[in-house]
């Protein structure tokens, strides 16, 4: 069911374009994890829309955090604000605000969960459609089975690429 959603969300991002006052993008990620997560590895890929005019935009994404010894997902919506920094061209500062749906395999370390996200980061852009970025995430308090609450934080990097408009 939770494979559908994603799909759809991802259709729709697509279909967006034809409106020439949006922005859309897609990509995919790799990290580092640590607190209530340590010892996964995400592997991920999002998609997100927005306006030109305005800097927040809806991104949501899909990362496999491990699948040994147990299969373990992670599925984020959230609020993107995007703002380029003066000083140097192509780069822009991230702020993400929205919420993490944790599903695992009954056996894993982790229960399955929906919890708050926050985030920050920059992005550079390197050609024309294509952006690099950087980004650390923290999710609160994401339910541990049997362990203390701690936050779990990943730290992640990723290629992005812009949708041309119009």
């Amino acid at each position: 069911m939770r494979n559908r959603f994603v799909i759809a969300g991802f259709v729709a991002m697509c279909a967006c374009p034809v409106a020439s006052f949006a922005r859309v993008w897609v990509g995919g990620d790799v990290g580092l994890t640590g607190g209530a997560l340590a010892g996964t590895s995400p592997v991920g890929i999002y998609g997100g829309v927005s306006t030109r005019s305005f800097p927040v935009g809806l991104e949501v994404g899909y990362q496999f955090l491990s699948l040994n010894p147990s299969n373990i997902g992670l599925f984020t919506a959230s609020a993107l604000y995007r703002t380029p920094f003066l000083r140097v061209r192509g780069l822009h500062f991230l702020a993400r605000l929205g919420i993490a749906n944790i599903s695992s395999d009954p056996n894993a370390f982790i229960r399955n969960t929906t919890r708050p996200i926050i985030g920050a980061g920059v992005s550079y852009r390197v050609l024309r459609q294509l952006d690099v970025r950087a980004e650390y995430d923290v999710i609160v308090d994401p339910r541990t089975a049997g362990g203390p609450n701690q936050n779990a934080d990943e730290l992640l990097a990723g290629v992005t690429y812009q949708f041309a408009m119009r």
